[in-house]
């Protein structure tokens, strides 16, 4: 066809030549003129009329050469729409799971990115091609394809190129987000809610304080508040509560409530306020943040800022606080708010008296009414004088106590307060914490108790930590399993949150202690029957000249900066020994530890901050010294040319080198036949020494979430690495984190039924399933769980020997299956209770039964 059109497009020019020639030729016998003139106007008449006819050809030409190249290339077209929306799909899942990365991080997709998605999900996807598919199946059915309908066929082949393009723009987009970001730190609240951990949280704040310090705060000529009491008096609670009820209040954009506790860190003050305006402040000098705070809150409006528990008087220019700012101060002293200008003060004064017997009572019980004990129990109330902590104190200690003599002690006690240096606290508050401390039942909940104060102020304590300092200090019995210590401690915790001497910590499985009852069990810890030394801040080296250490046997120095600990540390009775999260602090002595023969808890531990570890390098001679350790914490230390020395610690029950450079496990870690926890969580690790493991009989703990994955495999230099078989011999194991690589492991059903809480991840694909003692979470990601089940399925087996645990199945991300009951296995999952589905685009059905697996549908019920 092409070819007759050129061919007639051709004989028609060639005509259009002849006839002008003709014609010329006519003209020029008519005229008798001269031939070259006649020959020049002829070529111009020529060029007039064929130069438009010439391009009106080639453009026809060239348009039906496009129309039938959109012909020809139908079925190319439409299968590169096909692969295009493939591509597009696969760009998509990466996307998604990159940002359910970042959401799960509780970041904030840009809007582009969520827009985007939004844009090419399978049902917009399919909608946008829902018309032009039907017409292509028509096409095809048409005579079976023999006799097409050529316009619908162009029609479709040119549609077809249209929507390729538009989903390879989509795709090219999809493709560079990972340069230009996915998502952004989510903006913090106006306000950040606290959860009250206030001793009395359900008595006060009263509601003459409330209205007070709201009708301050409501004065716009007034820019700065004092709130001042003694201590355990409800200050805290006061400013907790006013910082709740501001969300969503108009009378500031934005609250932001920093403790500064006794030993100020500005560094830290500064990073708190920081971190609620979405900044980012570098390690610089203090002064230099301070200007670029200052910088950032000028631009801000209608901002309250809390300092809460100020011990002396702050420049809050050293701070960066702009003068703009509304700001409200809590001290013990007056003089703090007298000092630091503060406009308007507010005292929190004491209980009246039938508050404190209200709030008495509710601590007490109802045997505070029996006509024996009431009495007593109205004198023990007013001895108290209204301090909120002392009621509740012995309240808590005397709960459902109905001997007489019992009431008469502590009447007794209160009636001749201890007396103490300690600043801001009413000598009953002294005494009340001190008779609780008394009345409990043992001396290893006493140590408990105790060593809670070793930590600063405010601070979350680790219950796993406490836990191992218990078991080295023997105050946790270690009869049993490291389990049974666990509960033992839990037990401890619970009657002490009783009593009201700990509060339930901000994290999880965390405690806190209220800082007054800090101050009175570090006053009792320094009693020389227990030889407590706390040191937070104020200087290493000038702090060690100043004290006896050698009646010590409990030191904990924290939050220091930039000291060397060069002298060997003196003291013959020390037990416990904690140098941690200090900035900067080496220990440059071969002998440091030689006269520390005793101790049985050593935790050295680094400080993760802005985002590099500060190493503690501990010494390698005199680590060998303590022979009688059983319990060692090497928390974010480089151990790496060390680490052979622990083999020498033979009593060692806990090794925690967590986060620590460790490089390898050599064979002497072997030497460690006690050695009951192990934990390398997050620690650099390329080498484990083959037969280390297995040497480990007692272990019940064994933690190695650092992408270690060596298994099984040779180094370069034709060494060993250990065999997972060598963890399958421990048989005392019962909590386990490990990462392999591929899923060609297969789980030892009798021997994982053991464990009783359980992580392992697969690396290729970062799939993983994870137990405790109440549930179990399958996570399948960017897989074909067809694929994966298998394993997946012998993991979750080795559960049912446990109680019957709740499942989680996850599956993100993954393709291969249009109907989730096509893991056949599930349907003898029983205890499936939650199915979470994201980014699977293949899947169609969440669950669709036919005959073949209709049974699954059990699983769903």
């Amino acid at each position: 066809m092409a070819t007759e059109f050129i061919t007639s497009s051709n004989l028609f020019l060639v005509c259009c030549q002849d006839e002008l020639y003709h014609w010329i030729g006519r003209k020029k016998v008519l005229t008798r003129k001269s031939t070259i003139p006649q020959e020049t106007m002829a070529l111009e008449i020529l060029a007039i009329v064929v130069t438009p006819i010439n391009e009106v050809v080639k453009y026809l030409f060239g348009s039906l050469k496009q129309q039938i190249r959109y012909l020809t290339s139908y079925n190319t077209n439409i299968q590169n729409l096909r692969s295009q929306v493939s591509e597009l799909q696969l760009t998509r899942q990466r996307v998604q799971t990159l940002a359910e990365a970042a959401q799960r991080n509780s970041d904030e997709l840009f809007l582009d990115v969520q827009k985007w998605l939004e844009d090419t999900t399978v049902e917009k996807l399919e909608e946008q091609q829902r018309d032009f598919i039907d017409e292509v199946n028509i096409n095809k059915k048409c005579f079976k394809g023999l006799c097409p309908d050529l316009s619908s066929r162009l029609r479709l082949s040119k549609q077809a190129v249209r929507l390729a393009e538009t989903f390879h723009t989509l795709q090219e987009k999809g493709n560079n987000f990972p340069e230009t970001g996915i998502s952004h730190p989510r903006p913090p609240p106006n306000v950040e809610l606290v959860r009250t951990t206030t001793i009395v949280e359900n008595i006060l704040p009263r509601d003459s304080l409330m209205n007070a310090l709201m009708r301050a705060l409501g004065d716009s000529n007034i820019r700065s508040i004092g709130v001042h009491g003694m201590g355990g008096i409800g200050k805290t609670t006061l400013v907790e509560k006013i910082n709740n009820e501001l969300d969503g209040h108009k009378l500031f954009n934005k609250v932001i409530m920093v403790i500064v506790s006794k030993d100020p860190d500005l560094m830290k003050i500064q990073d708190d306020v920081a971190r609620r305006l979405g900044m980012n402040l570098e390690a610089t000098s203090t002064n230099v943040r301070a200007s670029r705070l200052f910088e950032k809150l000028e631009t801000e409006e209608k901002l309250l800022i809390i300092l809460d528990d100020v011990w002396k008087p702050l420049k809050v220019e050293d701070i960066g606080l702009s003068r703009g700012c509304k700001l409200v101060v809590t001290t013990r002293s007056q003089d703090v708010c007298v000092q630091m200008d503060l406009q308007k003060i507010i005292k929190v004064e004491p209980l009246p008296k039938d508050e404190s017997w209200v709030l008495f009572k509710s601590k007490a019980g109802d045997v505070v009414t029996l006509p024996n004990l009431k009495p007593i129990a109205e004198k023990i109330v007013e001895k108290c004088k209204g301090s909120p902590l002392a009621i509740v104190a012995l309240g808590s200690a005397l709960t459902s106590e109905k001997e007489e003599y019992v009431w008469n002690n502590a009447l007794s006690v209160l009636s001749n307060p201890t007396r103490s240096d300690l600043e801001g606290i009413m000598p009953e508050v002294v005494t009340s914490i001190r008779f609780s401390f008394e009345r409990l039942e043992s001396l290893e909940i006493k140590k408990c108790f105790l060593f809670c104060c070793l930590f600063p102020e405010d601070y979350n304590i680790d219950l796993r930590d406490l836990r191992d300092y218990g078991i080295g200090e023997r105050f946790l019995k270690v009869g049993g399993t490291l389990e049974n210590a666990s509960d033992k401690l839990l037990s401890f915790i619970k009657k002490l949150k009783d009593c009201c001497l700990l509060l339930e910590g901000d994290e999880e499985y965390s405690v806190k202690m209220h800082d007054v009852v800090r101050d009175v069990a570090i006053c009792i810890g320094g009693d020389a029957e227990y030889g407590f030394l706390v040191n937070v801040g104020g200087g290493l080296i000038k702090f060690r000249e100043s004290e006896d250490l050698k009646e010590k046997k409990r030191i904990s120095f924290m939050k220091h900066s930039k000291d060397v600990l060069r002298d060997p540390l003196e003291c013959p009775q020390l037990k416990s020994l904690l140098i941690r999260e200090n900035d900067d602090i080496r220990i440059d002595q071969e002998s440091f530890f030689e006269d520390t023969k005793s101790l049985e808890v050593l935790d050295l531990r680094g400080m993760w901050k802005w985002f590099k570890a500060s190493f503690i390098i501990p010494t390698p001679q005199s680590i060998l010294c303590l022979t009688n350790l059983k319990t060692l914490h090497l928390v974010y230390c480089d151990v790496s040319d060390k680490i052979s020395l622990l083999g020498g610690l033979r009593k060692l029950e806990i090794l925690n080198l967590s986060n620590s450079i460790v490089k390898t496990l050599p064979e002497e870690i072997g030497n460690l036949v006690n050695l009951r926890s192990l934990d390398l969580n997050g620690a650099k690790l390329s080498f484990v020494a083959r037969n280390v493991i297995s040497k480990l009989s007692y272990l019940e703990e064994f933690y190695m979430n650092n992408d270690y994955k060596e298994w099984d495999t040779m180094t370069s230099g034709g060494e060993y690495n250990a065999s997972l078989k060598e963890v399958e011999l421990l048989s005392r194991l019962s909590r386990l984190t490990i990462f392999i690589k591929g899923t060609e492991t297969e789980p030892h059903v009798s021997w994982w039924n053991n464990l009783k809480q359980l992580f392992i991840q697969e690396t290729n694909t970062d799939s993983y399933y994870e137990r405790d003692p109440q549930h179990q979470c399958v996570y399948l990601n960017a897989v074909n769980p067809l694929e994966y089940w298998h394993w997946v399925y012998k993991l979750i087996s080795t559960s049912v020997g446990l109680k019957q645990l709740e499942l989680l199945l996850q599956l993100y991300s993954c393709f291969g299956i249009k109907n989730v009951a096509d893991l056949v296995a599930l349907r003898d999952l029983k205890q499936l209770e939650e199915l979470d589905v994201s980014g699977c685009d293949d899947i169609e059905y969440l669950i669709g039964i036919d005959e073949s697996n209709k049974d699954s549908q059990d699983s769903f019920n």
